[in-house]
């Protein structure tokens, strides 16, 4: 039984990061809106507005999935992760009119990304112990972000090839076969499982296993003290969150620092182009999505070491700092550097996040307290890539944007100083 428990663990970790592979559609759209844009002719806002769709139907599909998953289970949401990806991408190939992509791309697609990311992301930490938060989510949220150095270029390529609707249909193929054969390895750990042990406790049974999920060991129990060690975490409800001054300093955090990450996500190829004189924007998304990935892998480590508030404070002066720079990286390499920057904070950002919330309100409800505090980023969402695509249509440049990015990184900042006072408050 213990060798088994154990040999699950990493089969659930790493069917979690295969789906967030295949999930990494959403960070090659910057590729996917010039092809719109130079085949199609839609104008930059029109290519937008299908990614900026996309964020807020991920949100609410990942606020959704996570109630579900909680109540039965995750495999059933990354089942019907496959089936909406797969039909949301195949109108979009279609069905080539703004609004259409945008119903195709933008909703179907965004709510199944959505439920995949809560039902990959959930069982993982339930099999891990605390020690490995950051960890653990940094891992399989890192598959999302390196998912951009296979898409971007099989992207790029197609859309030279094939075209814009049927790289739609390509991608809808490879993400609906992906995904539904991961989904048979998603799975919560089994009843009595003691994740700090790493094994199913002797003789733990449905009596311990609603003792760990309640927080409580059962009574006069041999195991009471392997027991106690599990779930020594704070588990509160949603309903409770909600009540809690950290819920919407966290929630606000997220919203505001995500903005300025997904602008330049959203439009990284084109500004190579405009700024650089650089056809080859492509091959800044890889860059980006390297360094995002490294982001969520050593950030989520680092916040297991230093403190997932250090942590934000770190990133968010960084983040802050390289957009005041950005508007000077007239050159690839100079423009190359602001990338990396500028990806490994957003990474770290989403690393810390889902690591922040299970560490104030526990992992009973988090798929549900991280889906309510994930709609921040469909905030985000909205405020980044639209923000960036005005100011380029009004302007004919990003310049503004960047300086807008900069005072949102820094108004982050000062609410992460607040929830450090909050979390001090708390502990006395």
């Amino acid at each position: 039984m213990k060798k088994q428990s154990k040999l699950n663990k990493w089969i659930v970790l790493w069917s979690a990061i295969g789906v967030s592979v295949v999930l990494g559609i959403l960070y090659v759209w910057s590729v996917i809106s010039k092809g719109l844009q130079d085949e199609l002719h839609w104008t930059n806002t029109q290519a937008s507005l299908p990614y900026t769709v996309f964020t807020v139907c991920m949100a609410l599909g990942f606020f959704a999935s996570g109630r579900i998953q909680d109540r039965l289970g995750p495999r059933i949401c990354v089942i019907a992760c496959a089936i909406l990806m797969g039909v949301g991408l195949a109108f979009s190939g279609i069905f080539t009119t703004p609004w259409l992509v945008m119903a195709g791309f933008g909703i179907i697609c965004g709510v199944g990304v959505g439920a995949g990311n809560a039902a990959s992301l959930a069982p993982s930490l339930k099999w891990f112990p605390s020690s490995k938060k950051g960890m653990v989510s940094g891992a399989v949220l890192a598959g999302i972000g390196l998912s951009a150095a296979i898409y971007s270029p099989f992207a790029n390529f197609l859309l030279g090839a094939v075209g814009v609707s049927n790289s739609f249909l390509i991608f809808s193929a490879i993400s609906f076969a992906g995904i539904f054969i991961l989904s048979f390895n998603m799975y919560d750990p089994p009843q009595g499982y003691d994740k700090e042990k790493g094994m199913v406790l002797p003789g733990a049974g449905a009596d311990t296993a609603g003792a760990i999920e309640s927080g409580q060991p059962k009574a006069g129990s041999d195991e009471g003290a392997g027991v106690k060690a599990a779930v020594s975490e704070n588990d509160v409800a949603t309903k409770d969150m909600l009540r809690t001054r950290s819920f919407y300093l966290i929630f606000i955090i997220f919203a505001v620092s995500s903005a300025s990450g997904l602008m330049i996500i959203a439009h990284v190829a084109k500004i190579a182009q405009v700024q650089a004189s650089w056809e080859g924007g492509f091959i800044l998304v890889i860059v980006l999505n390297l360094f995002n990935t490294a982001g969520r892998f050593i950030g989520g480590m680092l916040s297991d070491r230093i403190g997932r508030v250090n942590t934000l404070m770190l990133i968010l002066s960084a983040q802050a700092l390289n957009m005041v720079f950005f508007r000077l990286y007239a050159d690839v390499p100079q423009m190359a550097v602001g990338i990396m920057v500028q990806g490994f904070c957003y990474g770290t950002i989403f690393a810390v996040m889902p690591a922040l919330t299970s560490d104030l309100f526990g992992l009973k409800s988090f798929g549900s307290n991280y889906g309510t505090i994930f709609l921040a980023w469909g905030i985000g969402g909205i405020i980044g890539p639209m923000t960036g695509a005005r100011v380029y249509d009004t302007t004919g440049a990003y310049y503004m944007a960047y300086l807008i990015a900069c005072v949102l990184s820094l108004a982050s900042l000062t609410l992460v100083l607040v929830l450090r006072r909050e979390k001090k408050r708390l502990k006395r």
